[in-house]
C-alpha cells in the first residue's frame, strides 16, 4: 500500500540529509538529530513513573532509566535497546518505553549502551549483555520476576537484542520469555530487494544504513553472528520471538528473513508487517495509528509470554560471576 499520508505530509520538507554521506561524521549526524528532535520532549504517559539508574556496563556504569507503570501490579520486566544505528539515539531520545510499560504492565528498562564510532563493535553487544544479566539479577527490586524477563529493541537495537539472546544461549545466561525485535539490523551484507532500493525508504537511503555500519564495524567483516546474527550457524535453543517489520523500510527483508531462520531452527515466531508504515515509526505514538497499534501488538505477547501460569521460554543459568565476560 502507499506510504502513509500522515508520513507523507510529516517529511514533505525534511531536508535529505544523506546527499553527501562520505562526508558525515558522528558528530554531525548527532547535531543533525539533535536539531530536528529540538522541539520534542520526551514525557512519559500519565500513569507511567520513571526512575534513574546506573547500570554496570562491560567496562563501567551506563546510564539507565526505568519506566513503571505507577498504579496497579508490575508483571514483569522488559529490558528494551534503543536504535540509532549503533550511533545515534540514547535513553532521552525515545518515545515509545513510556507507552509500552503502560499497555505491557512491565517495568521497561532503557539504558545508553557505547556508541560508535567511539566505542566500536563488540563494545555495544558487551554493554548489551551486561544489562541483560543486570536485568535478571536485579528483576524482583525492579518490580517483576525472574522468569518473566523479555528481552527487545528496535533497530540497531533489535541487533543487540538477538545477539544478546544468542550469547545467553551459548553462556547459559539468563532466562528469557520473550524477544521481541522490532525492524531489526540483522546483517551486516544482505542483497534482498529492500536494502537496495531507495523508494522503499524515505527517511534512510541505503548508503545511510551502510554508513551506519561502517561507524560501527570499523575494519570488522562483520561476519560474526555478534555482528550478523542472520548467519549465525544455528538460531536453534533461542527464545520464543515477535518479529515486527515496516513496508517501508530498508531492514524489513532481513527481519522477515531473521524470522524465517528462527522458525526453520525451531523456534517459535510471530510476525507482523506494519503496511504503509516507514523505518522508526513506533516512535510516533499518539501521532500515528500504526504506532499505537504495534505498542498494542508488542504488550500483547508480552503479557502472554510472562503470563504467571505460563512456563519460562528459554531456561537459562545465572550470569557469570564478577565482571562481565567479554564478547567472544
Amino acid at each position: 500500500m502507499p506510504l502513509n499520508s500522515q508520513v507523507q505530509a510529516m517529511i514533505k520538507d525534511a531536508p535529505n540529509v544523506w546527499d553527501d554521506v562520505d562526508a558525515m561524521t558522528a558528530e554531525r549526524a548527532r547535531a543533525l538529530q539533535a536539531e530536528a528532535l529540538a522541539d520534542l520532549e520526551v514525557v512519559p504517559p500519565p500513569g507511567v513513573a520513571t526512575e534513574d539508574v546506573a547500570v554496570p556496563g562491560a567496562a563501567g556504569d551506563l546510564r539507565g532509566r526505568v519506566y513503571r507503570p505507577a498504579a496497579g501490579q508490575v508483571d514483569g520486566v522488559v529490558l528494551w535497546l534503543h536504535g540509532g544505528g549503533f550511533v545515534l539515539g540514547s535513553i532521552d531520545t525515545e518515545q515509545s518505553h513510556g507507552p509500552l510499560a503502560l499497555a505491557s504492565r512491565c517495568a521497561v528498562v532503557s539504558v545508553d549502551y557505547r556508541s560508535a564510532p567511539a566505542a566500536r563493535f563488540p563494545a555495544a553487544v558487551e554493554d548489551a549483555y551486561a544489562t541483560l544479566c543486570w536485568v535478571a539479577e536485579n528483576a524482583k527490586e525492579l518490580g517483576g520476576h525472574a522468569d518473566r524477563v523479555v528481552l527487545g529493541g528496535e533497530s540497531a537495537g533489535g541487533n543487540l537484542a538477538a545477539v544478546s539472546a544468542l550469547l545467553a544461549r551459548d553462556r547459559g545466561g539468563p532466562s528469557m520469555a520473550l524477544q521481541v525485535l522490532l525492524y531489526p539490523m540483522t546483517a551486516r551484507t544482505f542483497d534482498g530487494p529492500s536494502r537496495h532500493d531507495p523508494a522503499v525508504s524515505p527517511l534512510w537511503p541505503p548508503a545511510a544504513i551502510e554508513w551506519a555500519w561502517r561507524q560501527y564495524l570499523g575494519d570488522d567483516d562483520g561476519s560474526s553472528q555478534l555482528a550478523s546474527p542472520l548467519y549465525a550457524d544455528t538460531l536453534a535453543g533461542l527464545p520464543p520471538a515477535l518479529v515486527l517489520t515496516a513496508e517501508y523500510d530498508l531492514l524489513r527483508d532481513e527481519g522477515e528473513a531473521y524470522a524465517d531462520r528462527l522458525s526453520v531452527a525451531g523456534v517459535p515466531v510471530e510476525r507482523r508487517r506494519y503496511e504503509g508504515m516507514p523505518h522508526g515509526f513506533v516512535e510516533w505514538t499518539g501521532v500515528l495509528p500504526g504506532a499505537d497499534e504495534c505498542i498494542q501488538d508488542m504488550s500483547a505477547a508480552i503479557r502472554t509470554a510472562i503470563k504467571a501460569d505460563g512456563p519460562s521460554a528459554f531456561h537459562g543459568g545465572p550470569c557469570p560471576q564478577g565482571p562481565h565476560q567479554g564478547v567472544e
